[in-house]
């Protein structure tokens, strides 16, 4: 689905922060005319754009909150924090910017939190010698325990924007209590303390699910995983060593990261595996300096896997395959999947519903649908409607 650019990346990035609209994390008319004045390729108007547009958000936000207009304070705030999450997208790991650009961003979103009708609590999650950040919605206050979603982000999202991704107003709407979480690789552990991805991710939610189990108003007997892009790596993973997973939702799939990384030049990939490492890390930065989308997809997971090299990065990534651990997925599982998905071929999702034998529903969205694209984005409202249906027959009333 084509928004502006002719670049994927920029392209797709656009479309992300365009659809949160949906949840009121942005509006049309400030992203196409942030769009419109960015240079194309070029990631250093990208930023500037993007943070004049947070900016200038941030201080409707501000304006409003100094005068009492809580709700319009309150939805500029949320725009504010996607605005700021946009403008940190490309800037690179060792950029002095992109911490203080992504506190912005967290600090809008908190800023909103607090200010919803059910203001979301801050949790911190036990792990290791550290602990995890986290958020907690509830629908209304006090009442019996409630079914509970613990939605997972994945290779490039932050906990914050989970709430517009995974549609927590709808699963408020609909009476679940929702818990964000930032694990290894993501979010503040990455960028403040450098933990980075692993991939026995049964590590990381076993304590996210003690921790919502102790919480009042979650049901420890109705707990779902909803794992968003790289998370629907995750959170299958997840679900395959943990029995409490009472439902999982795939959103999308990630079933082999590596597989899918060679899915559109295997014959290269295969070349490569047998390639030494020079050989291997020359190709990568010769990628690097044709193509935008290359430079940033190996930047940016040489940061989240903590790998120094292309060739590195090679050897990390086939230990993120859910093959010979989906067929211990035991409870009901959703599988959503994009025609159009440019990071995860529509063929590796079947190959993951085989592989499980556990009650399995597999949704492709279409291109006419408006929601072929990775993660649905070009219609989170239709993707919320099918994960909340779904959840609704298997997990509510369970």
């Amino acid at each position: 689905m084509r928004v502006h650019f002719s670049g994927k990346a920029f392209d797709y990035q656009t479309l992300r922060a365009m659809s949160y609209t949906s949840f009121g994390g942005a509006e049309i008319g400030e992203v196409l005319t942030t769009a419109e004045r960015i240079g194309k390729r070029d990631t250093e108007s990208w930023h500037e754009e993007w943070r004049r547009t947070a900016e200038r958000v941030e201080g409707l936000a501000e304006e409003a909150a100094e005068t009492g207009r809580e709700r319009t304070a309150r939805r500029a705030y949320f725009r504010a924090h996607t605005y700021f999450r946009t403008a940190e997208f490309f800037l690179a790991a060792d950029d002095a910017r992109r911490r203080r650009t992504y506190e912005r961003s967290r600090e809008a979103f908190r800023a909103a939190a607090e200010r919803l009708d059910s203001p979301a609590t801050r949790v911190e999650i036990p792990y290791e010698d550290t602990r995890l950040p986290g958020y907690l919605f509830v629908p209304g206050e006090g009442g019996a325990p409630r079914p509970t979603v613990v939605c997972l982000g994945g290779f490039d999202s932050v906990a914050e924007e989970l709430y517009f991704l995974c549609g927590v107003p709808e699963a408020l709407a609909r009476g679940y209590a929702v818990l964000l979480f930032d694990g290894p690789g993501q979010g503040a552990p990455l960028r403040e303390e450098g933990l980075t991805a692993r991939p026995d991710w049964e590590h990381v939610v076993g304590p996210a699910v003690d921790r919502a189990a102790e919480l009042p108003s979650v049901d420890g007997g109705r707990i779902g995983l909803l794992g968003a892009s790289f998370g629907g790596y995750y959170a299958p993973r997840a679900a395959a060593f943990d029995d409490r997973v009472a439902a999982l939702v795939a959103f999308d799939h990630m079933h082999d990261l590596y597989r899918a990384s060679e899915y559109d030049a295997p014959r290269l990939a295969r070349a490569m595996r047998l390639a030494p490492d020079a050989a291997v890390n020359a190709l990568a930065s010769l990628g690097g300096r044709v193509s935008l989308e290359s430079r940033w997809l190996m930047e940016n997971s040489k940061w989240v896997f903590g790998v120094d090299s292309a060739a590195e990065l090679q050897r990390t990534l086939p230990e993120y395959s859910l093959s010979g651990a989906a067929d211990r997925i035991d409870c009901p599982t959703l599988v959503l999947a994009g025609e159009d998905d440019h990071f995860v071929p529509l063929g590796l999702a079947e190959e993951f519903a085989d592989e499980l034998t556990c009650p399995t529903t597999v949704r492709v969205f279409r291109t006419e649908e408006g929601a072929a694209e990775h993660c649905q984005v070009g219609n989170l409202t239709l993707a919320s409607d099918v994960i909340y249906d779904w959840l609704d027959e298997t997990l509510a009333a369970g």
